[in-house]
């Protein structure tokens, strides 16, 4: 029943700690997300974008538990597949996962052939499910601010071996994947996540993004402003048509050029001359009228002037926003916290583990880390109180999800006894009854 392991003594009594053998696991909070979760049918709906192509009779575990399986590794901070042979006993993710207690879970090359399985097809109609989820749980939050605010970036995932387009990209001078993602900048959803080949531009494939994305947003939500915000590596002029077509506003940064900085010389000299009398740094926003030779028609470009000790610094943006040149910069600032939200959705997730050999293999491992983080995300939008809804994934892990347990099995049901001391059982126990009253 027990592993025993001596300890040497802390000098006040000897202790020696016990290693429960017999279902015993440490990440008992994770049956409060998955509570959540079967409310709102999340991972059921994408396990049914999922074809499965294996002889029925041969198949011992079927898609949705494989999924779950995958997920909820990622959720509890067991990101590489290689960590299911560990695990596939754990009678948390076998709860989680819908298994009997006592039936192993998937193995990794069980995982390994699920995620090499899917089609560009079912790819894509995973990635569209985002968006559904998206509409139909944050309909209320949507309507009630009156407008939707899309943050497009790209990111680096580097790679480390033979995969499938892996490729040098000299912006980041390295080998890797070049990962487009958008999120919703006040739900914090992740809206779209697609994998490209490593040497892709920044803005590659943004248009027919948007174009699955704004049409489903504005019949979902009509009436809503739509807003957009991104970087200079978006900085696009088929973008740009594309959001007066759908009547979206939108703020990008743009690169300077010669004629940007013309225009900007005359305040750049007024700077100059105020920093010289004050010895303290300067700062002015202004904007002009401008129509490059690619462009149809004439576009808003607001700019940033700033004169400091080391010398002048130009910023400028373009946009078809009214109101002061400083509150667009202000706006487009703001654009931030979708930095915090990638580097949870990387570093928080691990969703730069991309270690497969085929290209769409790893695009259902990015995808697979997106419902992950989406899960969590709802979870923390839609149950947790409000004071817990900032908190990132490491911190919910320790808090909530990371509780060891007993696990018993009963005639009528599974038992699952918890530490006495946990400082979150109040908490975990609002959720338990919310969870199965509502």
């Amino acid at each position: 029943m027990y592993h025993s392991s001596p300890f040497p003594s802390t000098g006040i009594e000897p202790f020696e700690p016990i290693f429960l053998v017999d279902r015993s696991p440490s990440d008992a909070g994770l049956l409060t997300l998955r509570a959540f979760d079967e409310r709102h049918h999340l991972t059921r709906d994408w396990a049914a974008l999922l074809g499965d192509r294996r002889q029925e009779e041969r198949v011992q575990h079927d898609a949705l538990a494989l999924l779950r399986q995958r997920i909820y590794q990622i959720v509890a901070g067991y990101e590489d597949a290689n960590d299911a042979d560990r695990l596939r006993h754990d009678p948390a993710l076998q709860i989680v996962a819908d298994q009997k207690l006592g039936e192993p879970l998937g193995s990794q090359p069980t995982l390994s052939r699920w995620e090499n399985a899917p089609s560009a097809r079912s790819l894509v109609h995973l990635n569209d499910a985002l968006l559904d989820q998206f509409i139909r749980l944050c309909g209320r939050q949507v309507r009630q601010r009156g407008e939707i605010l899309l943050d497009i970036d790209s990111t680096d995932d580097p790679t480390h071996g033979q995969q499938q387009f892996s490729f040098f990209n000299g912006g980041y001078n390295q080998h890797m994947y070049h990962p487009m993602l958008i999120f919703e900048r006040h739900t914090g959803c992740l809206l779209s996540a697609r994998l490209r080949p490593g040497n892709a531009s920044s803005h590659a494939r943004i248009v027919p993004l948007l174009l699955r994305l704004v049409p489903r947003l504005q019949a979902a939500f009509p009436g809503v402003p739509i807003k957009l915000r991104g970087d200079a590596g978006f900085a696009l002029p088929l973008l740009y048509e594309f959001c007066e077509f759908f009547g979206i506003q939108y703020v990008l940064g743009i690169p300077a050029n010669c004629v940007f900085q013309d225009r900007a010389k005359p305040l750049q000299k007024k700077l100059k001359r105020r920093y010289r009398r004050t010895e303290l740094p300067q700062r002015s926003f202004s904007s002009f009228r401008h129509r490059a030779r690619s462009w149809s028609r004439q576009r808003r470009i607001c700019y940033k002037a700033e004169h400091t000790a080391v010398g002048t610094n130009l910023r400028f943006l373009i946009t078809n926003l009214t109101g002061r040149a400083s509150e667009v910069f202000a706006f487009y600032n703001d654009r931030g916290e979708c930095e915090n939200r990638i580097e949870e959705f990387k570093n928080g997730f691990r969703a730069d583990r991309l270690s497969c050999h085929r290209f769409l293999a790893n695009a259902l491992r990015l995808l697979l880390h997106a419902f992950a983080y989406n899960l969590v995300n709802l979870f923390r939008l839609l149950q947790l109180p409000q004071a817990w809804r900032s908190i990132q994934i490491e911190t919910l892990r320790a808090r909530l999800f990371k509780i060891g347990a007993r696990i018993r099995q009963t005639a009528r049901c599974i038992r699952v006894h918890l530490a006495t001391g946990w400082p979150w059982q109040a908490l975990f126990g609002k959720l338990a009854l919310a969870l199965n009253t509502s």
